[in-house]
């Protein structure tokens, strides 16, 4: 046989294996087709209505570190992970827009070819609205801009956490958020922003109802200028979360620039370094007016009683007090004998930062007697765990007299909790 018969043979040959090949490649298909077929009746997913099996792949997801904070999109968890289990399942997870309404971008070199990623992901939510977290340099990538652009009226909830100082006068962000609901602001350069560099995304929010800065700005801030304050009226919850000794100026000097007349919640756990905190409190509080219900304030290091006093009167609707202080005492004897201040007060907090005298209980005493509290927390230190051998020479702890004074309080249906550090007395 001729070596160009073999050849032409080998070649017919090879013909017929490759469209064998073929026919089992499309019977292995079929084969899976009815497989999921089958899978799809025993499956007790499949039996579920599709309303039900959204909301079983909700629960699936991994809690946020915080609320409002957006997931980091991950291969090995939901929901990316429920796409590779089976057809019916990725037809559930693609069905779903709440699984993909949260993404956290980062905007670095490291990060540039995710923009397809992320489109794709924001394409999957549809029209639901989003909840976006932003990392990286305060002048975001060009392609996370542009996808933020087309996005932009369907955020709900920012989160921004910075680490480089902007340009002066530089935006952040290209676009407002006409629907933008909760704001969250970190700054992590110890330097510094300039608070008037931040001033045109809350002038564009105006729907805006919760508002977090963690940071601080940058001295030149304490500069008098002429930016008028100016009205946020959606906003109802206002929090500084964090106080790092080293800042230049802190983020609640933002108090100066703006007025709130719809809040209802105001958090303080931070030195404002102003140059007379209570005054610039008590205009804010004043200008403002609002219907303020929950107040807590560390004033440890920057407000006298008096001063508490003060910006307290101011709020007269204040239903839930919690306060930091060097010496609450005169807040307590204020509150026992003058019912106008704080009249509509239930719930009362005091974690004072120096040590109580015998006497000082029994204020705490007479407070509680005529207040129609809820509720009554009064944490202190530990002085033995705090000093050691330089603690007060007298007994921080409150007498047995007392203790039984604030257990026949607790009896009457007020919750009473009085401790010192680990201990507890009533």
């Amino acid at each position: 046989m001729a070596q160009q018969e073999l050849r032409q043979q080998i070649d017919d040959l090879s013909s017929k294996i490759e469209a064998q090949r073929l026919v089992l490649n499309g019977l292995i298909d079929q084969r899976s087709q009815v497989q999921r077929q089958l899978n799809s009746f025993l499956d007790p997913m499949a039996l579920l209505p599709l309303e039900l099996q959204s909301k079983i792949f909700l629960h699936c997801l991994c809690p946020a570190e915080e609320d409002g904070i957006a997931r980091t999109p991950d291969p090995k968890a939901a929901p990316m992970l429920l796409l590779s289990v089976c057809q019916l399942w990725r037809d559930i997870a693609l069905s779903t827009p709440e699984l993909w309404n949260h993404l956290r971008m980062e905007s670095s070199p490291s990060r540039a070819n995710d923009s397809l990623f992320h489109g794709i992901w924001l394409k999957r939510s549809q029209s639901f609205p989003l909840a976006l977290t932003l990392e990286g340099s305060s002048v975001l990538a060009d392609d996370i801009q542009d996808l933020i652009d087309g996005c932009g009226d369907r955020v709900e909830t920012l989160t921004l956490r910075l680490t480089t100082i902007p340009l002066r006068g530089s935006h952040i962000l290209r676009e407002p958020f006409p629907s933008l609901k909760k704001l969250n602001i970190e700054f992590t350069d110890v330097r510094g922003f300039d608070i008037r560099d931040w001033m045109y995304i809350l002038k564009t929010s105006p729907t805006l109802t919760h508002l977090t800065f963690s940071g601080s700005f940058s001295r030149r801030e304490t500069k008098e200028d002429s930016t008028a304050p100016f009205l946020l009226p959606a906003l109802r919850e206002l929090h500084f979360p964090d106080y790092r000794p080293n800042s230049r100026v802190n983020a609640t000097r933002i108090l100066k620039y703006i007025t709130l007349p719809g809040l209802e919640t105001l958090h303080i756990r931070c030195s404002p370094n102003l140059a007379d905190g209570s005054k610039e409190l008590v205009a804010f509080l004043t200008r403002s007016s609002p219907p303020l219900r929950s107040l807590l304030v560390d004033s440890s290091t920057w407000l006298s009683d008096n001063s508490s006093i003060e910006y307290l009167r101011i709020i007269p609707s204040l239903t839930d007090l919690t306060l930091m202080a060097k010496d609450l005492i005169s807040v307590l004897e204020i509150l026992a004998r003058a019912p106008d201040f704080l009249p509509n007060l239930r719930d009362l907090a005091c974690y004072p930062v120096s040590f109580l005298r015998p006497a000082d209980y029994e204020s705490v005493v007479r407070m509680l007697d005529v207040r129609p509290l809820k509720s009554f927390r009064l944490k202190m230190m530990d002085p033995s765990a705090a000093f050691g051998n330089a603690a007060p020479s007298w007994d921080t702890a409150p007498s047995e007299d007392i203790i039984c004074e604030l257990r026949r309080i607790r009896d009457s249906g007020v919750s009473v909790h009085v401790s010192a550090g680990e201990r507890y007395f009533v």
